[in-house]
């Protein structure tokens, strides 16, 4: 039976919205779905423990929580499943399932295409937008066809594909239940989740054990845990499950004197192996998963520093094995030391409920100084983000009023920055006029609209964004969501060879949503003198915990304590500020 710690809030939110969206689909009142749609979001923005509120039964006392919806979550914290959920996965068909993860397209519109065209699968919507049905729809047009056949086309190049947060969360479960077997002697979670890819397809976890006897006992956990949906393979050393959310996993067992060698081979990446094992080669050594041999000698190691060492490397760290240069480094010396959360002084981009924030600035600063931060920068939203409730002049001065009471009360111990995150309108200038945007700390410019613009206006709009004088920071850049969203496509070179000109940091956009700047394009930023603040864009304190799957990012893209903007001191993080808008004159 699943236990309470078996589901986190976020799982339970995703299921309470998944159940509004396939009652959508099955044609229920708009009521009900709506209330579900509001348990959700008050499930993900619960302070505690779900299973622990489950099991005191404040469950029912929580705002947008109904006794009906109470019963429900209950059940499903308490048994992993829901009935209903259940119910209505068996009653909706699979394909029209499919099709709430195309952009743009949502449950509503999907039931309309069905009952209109008898549209079933994605290939029947596919032959349907190809054939011009759907733009003689009520509501549809020619344009709505053609963003939908883009969408499944994004979703076709996307299939099986998980975000990075998705997938470790269940890999974190998963891991901490096998690892506190007796059985188990090491064990991690390996692939691409440990590299910290972004998006993974799947997940490898290897184990060791000291004996024979050890391995199905392992092996019999796995299959049993609530989180599986369905076995695809059961052996000693091998088994295969796929889970609810529908990630695959393979689980390898093995002697633990063979463990490193399993771990390395299972970690990846493809290329790196493979870069490895071609360099290793003509120096009559032979490197597979069983192990390091010289001339057919095995060479022991106890863990991967010792495989490196034995190859005359420096150990690699796993978020670089990408084959992009590090196997070079490591011979050389020459790795990076790789920032950590520990580096970072304190969080920049976050929202209060002075815009779309859940919390307020005092909430969000105190959260801050329970992770060991010392400085916050509020970023809420400017006003033509009307649907953000984005903050007018007059709201900003009354937020900075709110910001220098704060600070005046935390004094000597922490400081709230006032900072906007300001929209990029669509001719490239900012939402405030320059008396406003002197008012702040710093400004980070983002584009939340016209995503639809040609690549090279797009280009052209964030380049003369960031050459407002006022601009400290340049949010999101290519505004993607993984996916759901491929972004706008900007010429990412020229706006970043023209911020390292001018002085204007990057951010990378911790959400695991954005993940934007992309890892890729790190290096070719701090080359550039591009300094890159690691960001949460936290719209509640526990959203604050973004930065830890940024930090992973930022170790991917080899970024080190300086080039990462908020690992300065807050002094030096506001004389960074000041020489920004000094240097460009004003």
């Amino acid at each position: 039976m699943a236990t309470p710690e078996t589901l986190d809030k976020g799982q339970v939110a995703a299921i309470l919205e998944e159940v509004a969206n396939l009652q959508e689909l099955t044609g229920v009142s708009q009521f009900e779905v709506r209330a579900y749609q509001n348990a959700a979001r008050a499930i993900e923005n619960l302070d505690g423990d779900i299973g622990e509120i489950v099991k005191s039964g404040k469950i029912g006392s929580v705002p947008g929580v109904g006794k009906t919806l109470a019963a429900r979550i209950t059940e499903l914290v308490t048994t992993g499943k829901m009935a209903l959920h259940e119910q209505l996965l068996a009653e909706v068909p699979a394909g029209l399932r499919d099709m709430l993860r195309i952009p743009g397209l949502g449950p509503k519109r999907i039931r309309q295409i069905h009952d209109a065209l008898g549209v079933a699968t994605l290939d029947d919507l596919r032959a349907a937008c190809e054939n011009g049905q759907v733009a003689t729809l009520p509501g549809f047009g020619a344009k709505s066809q053609e963003k939908i056949l883009k969408g499944l086309q994004f979703l076709s190049e996307h299939q099986d594909h998980y975000r990075y947060d998705i997938a470790a969360r269940d890999a974190t479960a998963i891991a901490e239940t096998l690892r506190a077997l007796p059985q188990v002697v090491r064990l991690s979670v390996a692939g691409s989740l440990r590299r910290h890819k972004e998006v993974v397809k799947d997940m490898d976890i290897v184990a060791s054990v000291a004996r024979d006897e050890d391995r199905m006992p392992i092996m019999d956990t796995l299959v049993d845990l609530p989180q599986v949906r369905s076995i695809t393979g059961k052996g000693s050393t091998k088994t295969s499950v796929v889970l609810r959310s529908g990630i695959a996993v393979d689980l390898r067992v093995v002697f633990d004197n063979e463990y490193p060698y399993a771990l390395h081979h299972f970690t990846g990446s493809k290329e790196h192996n493979v870069a490895l094992r071609t360099w290793a080669h003509p120096r009559g050594i032979k490197i597979n998963e069983y192990g390091i041999f010289k001339d057919e000698q095995l060479i022991p190691c106890a863990d991967e520093a010792d495989m490196y060492r034995a190859l005359g490397m420096a150990f690699v760290e796993p978020e670089l094995r990408e084959n992009r240069g590090e196997i070079e480094a490591a011979r050389e010396g020459k790795l990076p030391t790789l920032v950590t959360e520990d580096d970072l002084q304190g969080i920049l981009h976050v929202h209060s409920t002075w815009s779309d924030g859940q919390a307020t600035i005092r909430e969000m600063a105190e959260a801050t100084m329970a992770l060991g931060k010392h400085y916050l920068g509020m970023c809420d939203h400017s006003k033509v983000a009307v649907y953000a409730h984005g903050l007018t002049e007059d709201a900003v001065r009354r937020q900075h009023e709110e910001i220098d009471r704060l600070n005046e009360e935390y004094a000597g111990r922490f400081r709230i920055l006032k900072g906007t995150e300001c929209d990029i309108l669509k001719d490239g200038s900012l939402d405030y006029d320059d008396k406003t945007l002197a008012t702040f700390d710093f400004v980070v410019a983002s584009i939340h609209s016209q995503f639809q613009l040609p690549p090279e206006e797009q280009t052209k709009r964030l380049i003369r964004a960031i050459e407002n004088p006022y601009c400290s920071i340049l949010g999101h850049p290519t505004g993607r969501i993984l996916l759901e969203r491929e972004g706008y496509m900007p010429d990412l070179e020229a706006v970043i060879d023209r911020a390292g000109e001018l002085g204007v940091a990057i951010e990378l956009n911790g959400d695991p949503h954005r993940f934007d700047l992309d890892w890729r394009f790190h290096r070719y930023a701090t080359e550039r003198g591009v300094r890159i603040p690691i960001t949460p864009d936290a719209h509640t304190p526990e959203g604050l915990l973004n930065i830890r799957t940024g930090v992973g990012i930022a170790r991917k893209g080899w970024l080190t304590p300086h080039d990462v903007l908020n690992t300065l001191p807050v002094d030096d993080l506001l004389a960074f500020f000041a020489e920004q808008r000094k240097r460009r004159g004003v």
